[in-house]
């Protein structure tokens, strides 16, 4: 073999390890969440009971999409019967983080003057009312679903809501304008 030939062969192949390494280095890269579900609202409630420490903001976040992807299955079997197999595998990946979830939540509740149940069943009711007049909604919680179950997504918390109602619930994190503290 000519040594000409050798230094291409030796460059080609250090060439293709190093575009090698760079897509494997790509391909777990989180790609940034889909704008065409993720909203939030701009409506501002005046705030209701205390103010949210941060994980307290994070763990109502975490319901909203829990119950939105929920909502979604119900909603959009009769299109794409998928949906329920989705929330399935959305269920299963993310049962960890909702156990972890509940503690917090249980907070927010008691800090609202509200029954657990009650204030999961808001965020619901919320979000059903939101799906029936949003033409795009099946649309926007297949586009969620694929966020959500792809492998890049690790825990709940990267999956941003596909309506983020919080300002129109009066959730305020502490030492955010117009945060009430109660102690």
């Amino acid at each position: 073999m000519p040594p000409s030939f050798f230094r291409a062969a030796a460059v080609a192949a250090v060439a293709t390890a190093a575009l090698s390494a760079c897509e494997k280095r790509a391909a777990t890269a989180l790609p940034p969440p889909s704008t065409a579900y993720a909203k939030t609202s701009t409506a501002q409630a005046p705030g209701r009971g205390a103010c949210l420490t941060p994980d307290e903001m994070q763990a109502v976040r975490n319901e909203i999409t829990w119950q939105q992807f929920y909502n979604a299955a119900i909603q959009c079997r009769a299109g794409t019967p998928a949906f329920a197999s989705d929330y399935t595998a959305f269920r299963n990946k993310f049962r960890a983080d909702n156990e972890l979830n509940s503690a917090p939540l249980q907070r927010v509740a008691a800090k609202r003057r509200a029954n657990i149940h009650a204030f999961k069943t808001e965020i619901a009711n919320r979000d059903g009312a939101m799906a029936g007049g949003n033409p795009n909604y099946c649309a926007n919680a297949y586009a969620a679903f694929r966020w959500a179950l792809s492998s890049q997504v690790t825990s709940i918390s990267q999956v941003p809501p596909m309506f983020d109602f919080l300002p129109e619930m009066g959730v305020s994190t502490c030492g955010a304008p117009g945060a009430t503290s109660k102690k």
